[in-house]
């Protein structure tokens, strides 16, 4: 062997050795109960409507303020089922021919869910998925448009790649991205007591879909 490939040898080994040794010194906690929260954005993905203007208002439903909650229990370190709440907002700026269409406007989502992860040294990274509910609202300004809010309610799915970073033992910090997909039976409009409700097709789904993007930090215990 000559002089060059044994010092190249020996630098493969040596860095083997000391990424195997710093993969076994990450003292980290990847069993027990574990406790998240989410903090971001919410933005709008376009399904039976559009997330742009429409025939009848112009305008875009641009990104707002969401979160999340997660609280779950993790039996093996590459996997956490549990339960988990989202709320995000739609800031929906539509026009009429005198003022904005719509004031607040949310969704709210409980999902059971099941995260496969792949534990790297200090590192998961997630995929999950969870069947669930969902309730999405626009609420109108009073007397702009024939209704006072638009709703809809029922089955909905989340799906959510994830990427964190244990800075302690138990506590982490990283980023994830939760995409909403809603699969609602009806759409109803309510105007004071009345209330009126149309199915729609394309597998009956809400107005829009919802993503909700953020900082996501939690702890095991």
């Amino acid at each position: 062997m000559t002089p060059a490939r044994f010092v190249l040898c020996a630098l493969a080994a040596t860095l083997t050795l000391s990424v195997a040794t710093a993969v076994q010194a990450a003292d980290v906690k990847r069993r027990g109960g574990q406790a998240e929260m989410m903090i971001g954005g919410s933005l709008c993905i376009p399904s039976q409507a559009g997330c742009k203007s429409t025939d009848e208002i112009a305008g875009r439903t641009m990104p707002s303020f969401g979160m999340g909650f997660t609280l779950g229990f993790r039996p093996l370190r590459a996997l956490m089922i549990g339960a988990a709440y989202n709320v995000g907002f739609f800031n929906a700026d539509y026009q009429t021919a005198s003022t904005d269409a719509y004031r607040a406007s949310y969704q709210n989502s409980f999902f059971a869910v099941i995260r496969g992860i792949l534990p790297i040294w200090r590192l998961d990274l997630g995929l999950e998925i969870g069947p669930g509910f969902s309730r999405q609202v626009f609420n109108a300004r009073g007397g702009v448009l024939p209704y006072d809010r638009q709703y809809s309610q029922g089955f909905a799915l989340k799906t959510a790649p994830s990427i964190d970073f244990f800075v302690t033992r138990q506590f982490f910090i990283g980023g994830k991205v939760d995409f909403i997909w809603n699969f609602h039976r009806e759409v109803c409009t309510a105007d004071g007591g009345n209330r009126a409700c149309f199915k729609r097709d394309d597998n009956d789904q809400a107005s829009v879909h919802q993503m909700i993007v953020g900082f996501h930090l939690g702890t095991t215990f």
